[in-house]
């Protein structure tokens, strides 16, 4: 067995042991939260990149998510934002006007019409649509839409607007970016949706706000997260707060859904094997508790633990198919890293309760 085999199947089984000792009194009915797709903007920094800390908010219970707070526009005006690695996406409730929005914690971010982002933008075809993506007009607004695996639904235009953030360096960053006006919300009776205000979206595709970030050379293409056990957390943009030693890293593996993993693992329970190989699995801070496949959920429980909780549901039973999902249950009190310089992933144990000094977000 390889170092990176073993040190897979290490942080495999030290997750499963997090999360028997974060045991939560959830049914197997329980539905995957949201995942999926977003858009850029210009300019640029001359002095290079740095990193943004955000402190994280929330619970995997009885909140169910963490999310943080995000300044947009001049003046700007706070929204909280469901942290989510496993999509791309970045929207906030927009009143353009609204069609249907939830009861969020902030009034609906208002736009101005020159925020507009036309379709003939290049990041336009990046953005989520159930339509095959067209632009007859160039000045034609760029709408998208986006489904999650729970149901939930965001439909609504492309903006371009000013994000404010708090450097490493002590400075303030205000980049114009591009993120979803979702004007027209639904399909889940999640109480989370009444805790945020919308998505960001952390994922790697082109579209996304560190995609957009790193182009305007004001961080590397590195994210993560650590969110603790206790509640709360911080997240990250940027590379300058990461520890020099201690830190597992695998490869990143690429796969057919685009979101980050860490590639193939063996699973193994104390020091059994269960007979489950190659389970391709996937990091998404989107999603509450961890997900497996029906086969590798079986062999799991057939392992013996009696009523004992490990916050892993079936997630063939909840419209997943062979997707595998490691959520937040399972990533307690870890630093998380998604390095897309470098294309790796990373973890270390690490108190996550303590906000490190090395950037703090503006809010």
């Amino acid at each position: 067995m390889g170092r990176i085999e073993k040190e897979a199947f290490l942080f495999l089984l030290l997750m499963l042991l997090r999360t028997f000792q974060t045991c939560l009194a959830a049914s197997n009915t329980q539905q995957p939260k949201r995942r999926e797709s977003l858009s850029v903007s210009s300019s640029s920094s001359s002095n290079g990149p740095g990193s943004s800390v955000f402190p994280i908010f929330g619970n995997v219970y009885p909140d169910g998510l963490y999310y943080v707070s995000v300044s947009i526009g001049n003046p700007p005006k706070k929204y909280f934002l469901d942290i989510d690695t496993g999509s791309d996406l970045t929207w906030v409730q927009c009143d353009a006007p609204c069609v249907s929005c939830y009861n969020g914690p902030h009034p609906p971010y208002k736009p101005a019409r020159n925020k507009l982002v036309f379709c003939k933008d290049p990041l336009c075809a990046a953005s989520p649509s159930l339509i095959p993506y067209t632009c007859e007009e160039p000045h034609d607004q760029c709408d998208y839409q986006i489904t999650y695996a729970d149901g939930s639904f965001s439909d609504g235009v492309l903006v371009r607007d000013t994000f404010s953030l708090r450097m490493s360096s002590g400075s303030l960053a205000q980049p114009s970016l591009t993120f979803g006006c979702g004007y027209n919300q639904g399909g889940s009776s999640s109480t989370s949706t009444l805790m945020t205000d919308g998505v960001l979206g952390l994922g790697n595709g082109k579209s996304s706000i560190l995609s957009q970030l790193r182009g305007l050379n004001l961080v590397r293409n590195v994210t993560g997260h650590c969110i603790s056990g206790q509640g709360g957390g911080y997240l990250f943009f940027g590379d300058s707060i990461i520890p020099s030693s201690g830190v597992t890293w695998t490869p990143m593996s690429r796969n057919r859904f685009h979101k980050y993993s860490p590639g193939p693992m063996n699973i193994i329970f104390g020091k059994q094997p269960i007979g489950v190989k190659d389970l391709l699995v996937v990091f998404d801070s989107g999603s509450t508790y961890t997900y497996f496949a029906s086969q590798p959920y079986q062999a799991f429980v057939s392992t013996g633990r009696g009523n004992v909780c490990l916050g892993i549901l079936n997630g063939s039973e909840g419209g997943l198919q062979d997707l595998n999902i490691i959520g937040d249950i399972s990533l307690q009190d870890l630093m998380v890293i998604y390095d897309n310089e470098k294309q790796k992933i990373g973890w270390v144990r690490e108190n996550c309760n303590r906000l490190p000094t090395s950037g703090t977000a503006l809010f």
